[in-house]
Order: C-alpha cells, then structure tokens, then sequence
C-alpha cells in the first residue's frame, strides 16, 4: 500500500458506499413518509448495512477473479446480481431476513444518491459532453428501447417457461 490510508482504493470504494447509504436512508425516509408509510432512516439501516456488504463482497469477489489470468474483465454489477440472486432464493439461509429487511427500502430512494453522482460526474465533463452532440442522444435512445425490448423479451420467455401465461 502507498501512500495514505485515506487514498486507499477500498477505504475509498467504502467510504462512498456508507454515504450512499446515508443518503439513501435519508431519501427513503422522505420517500416513504411522502407516500403515507414512513420508515426512518434507523429502520432502513440494517439493510443498508446489508447491501453495502453485499457490494462490498462483490468488489472483493470481482478483484479476485481478476487475478486469474486470462479470466475476462467482468462488471461488478454481474457478481453483485449472482450474490444478490442466492441471497433472495429459497435456497439461502438468509432469504427469509434479506427480503424482510430490504423491502423496507424503496428503489426511488437508491437513485437518489446515483443520480446526484451522475449528475456530479456529467457537470463535472461537461465539456466532453457537450462534443458528444447528437451522438449520445442517438445512443441513449438506443440503449433505453433495446434494455426495454431485452426486458419484455427475457420477460415473456420466462413467463412462458413457468406458465404464468
């Protein structure tokens, strides 16, 4: 390790996880009290804590596979939904806590923090966006209609496969 602990790369990964969580507890705690059903930020905090572990595992999962060779740079999102997957089927142990714990926090409240760092990370390279022009607006669209096709898609394959329809 060089440098300072405070340049760490995990204090600093952790760092902004627990204050994502902050925020999220706070804008849950909004969030839901807005919509009738309030739940304060100490209720909320034991899945936070819960998901910034998980996240955390799936980093340290992530930098473990990097270090095989020839093994492809994958996505810390892709371990984190296999983790997450396992840690909500009926096969985990922990299925029954996980679900009670975390269906106490809303996803608008999650985006909060994510949005205000996109909007942090875009102001902050404005510049570089503004070359882009039309460009990312074409690839934005794009984006957005082929994850809502690939969503109906896996959609309807699943539901024909279970027989829901």
């Amino acid at each position: 390790m060089t440098g300072n602990w405070y340049e760490n790369k995990w204090f600093i990964r952790i760092k902004i996880l627990v204050i994502s969580a902050v925020y999220a507890s706070i804008g849950n705690w909004i969030f839901t009290t807005k919509a009738g059903k309030p739940v304060t930020p100490g209720e909320a905090a034991p899945a936070l804590v819960v998901m910034v572990i998980l996240v955390i595992i799936a980093m340290f999962v992530q930098s473990l596979f990097e270090r095989i060779p020839k093994w492809p740079k994958l996505p810390t999102a892709l371990y984190l939904t296999l983790i997450n997957t396992y840690m909500g089927c009926d096969i985990s142990p922990f299925q029954d806590w996980i679900v009670t714990n975390i269906s106490k926090v809303e996803l608008m409240a999650l985006c909060t923090p994510i949005l205000a760092y996109a909007g942090i990370a875009i102001g902050k390279d404005l510049d570089e966006f503004k070359k882009q022009g039309v460009k990312i607006v074409i690839v934005s669209i794009l984006t957005f209609i082929g994850t809502f096709v690939g969503s109906a898609v896996i959609a309807e394959v699943v539901l024909k496969a279970t027989g829901g329809i």
